[in-house]
């Protein structure tokens, strides 16, 4: 194997739209299921260096550390578990040493864990001398954390490491469709608030319970989820149409059918964040397809004065809340 040293960034994302309809096979029961997501800057890094000997896995932010002779024996629990698995899935079995670190804590629900992977499989690719073609890497890459965590998970926030900026995932028979989406990205930034609950999102939710649910028919999951394509193909169709003060009731909408998908899938904390947010004029819902620690507000700005994120982030703050901007990360992925 040819020895060298690499590094990558990647950026984590903010689900604004459809998240968890992604997942094959649910979204051919619901024609037109669509996923809106955002690149922020909050971004994963990672350093690889091929050659030596054995295999060596540092989490600098989750401070944590494996090392042995061969892949097969290393420890495979929580981020070091799905690096483990990205290699595997690059056909990188010893002489490595990987060096990770995410700007987002564990449990946010902003996709941090993606972004990890992403850069690993970007800094292994450079490292090689080959180039990242987004359309194959984010299936191989989605298959190697459904190894890791024993069950199967969508690609959107693959997608949006790789490209960065604000897509929209057209969800269609044998294939994800990405392209950007055709708003304007600042005026997304500018409408987007994230807050920080302060508290770990519950168990509940996640994309396994949705495809057990609409495969064995249950009529509350397939009614939750016919409810939130609806919600996000109307959503879509807002932002491509510069409906930004729309997309208030929408996103509530949207949190609300995630509660009925998945009953339990709040906490006191995100309730108070979701309160205070809609009591000055706003919208919120944990990120990720729910349960995630960090808080999505949407409250467009005022045309030609203060308006909804002025009295929303005013709001938060009187209420003790640390709110801040979500800044749409147009770089996506890149290597030096």
């Amino acid at each position: 194997m040819k020895a060298g040293a690499a590094e990558a960034t990647a950026p984590c994302r903010v689900d604004l739209v459809g998240g968890g309809l992604d997942v094959w096979p649910v979204y051919l029961f619901h024609p037109g299921a669509i996923v809106v997501n955002v690149a922020v800057d909050r971004r994963a890094w990672c350093r690889v260096e091929l050659g030596g000997e054995g295999v060596h896995v540092e989490s600098k932010d989750s401070l944590r550390k494996a090392s042995a002779d061969r892949l097969d024996d290393l420890a495979d629990d929580g981020i070091l578990g799905l690096v483990a698995e990205v290699l595997r899935a690059l056909g990188v079995e010893s002489a490595v040493r990987v060096v990770t670190q995410s700007r987002v804590p564990e449990g946010s629900g902003l996709g941090g864990s993606s972004a990890v992977a992403v850069a690993v499989a970007a800094a292994v690719s450079a490292v090689r001398g080959r180039a990242i073609d987004p359309d194959r890497m984010a299936p191989l890459l989605r298959d190697a954390h459904a190894r890791c965590l024993g069950r199967p998970i969508g690609s959107r926030d693959l997608h949006t490491a790789l490209r960065g900026g604000a897509l929209a995932l057209h969800l269609e028979p044998g294939q994800v469709r990405v392209e950007p989406l055709a708003a304007d990205p600042a005026r997304v930034e500018e409408s987007l608030l994230l807050v920080d609950s302060g508290a770990p999102g519950p168990e509940g939710p996640n994309d396994w319970d949705s495809v057990k649910g609409q495969i064995e028919g249950s009529p509350a999951i397939r009614e939750a989820l016919a409810t939130l394509a609806a919600i996000a193909r109307d959503t879509h169709e807002a932002l491509v149409e510069g409906r930004f003060e729309d997309v208030v009731d929408l996103f509530a909408r949207e949190w609300e059918a995630r509660q009925q998908l998945a009953p339990g899938a709040t906490t006191p904390e995100i309730d108070r964040v979701a309160e205070v947010a809609r009591a000055a004029g706003g919208a919120a819902k944990p990120c990720g397809a729910g349960g995630g620690r960090v808080v999505a507000v949407w409250a467009p700005p005022g045309a030609r004065g203060p308006g909804r994120r002025e009295a929303v982030r005013s709001a938060l703050t009187e209420a003790g809340l640390r709110a801040f901007p979500a800044r749409v990360d147009l770089r996506g992925l890149e290597v030096a």
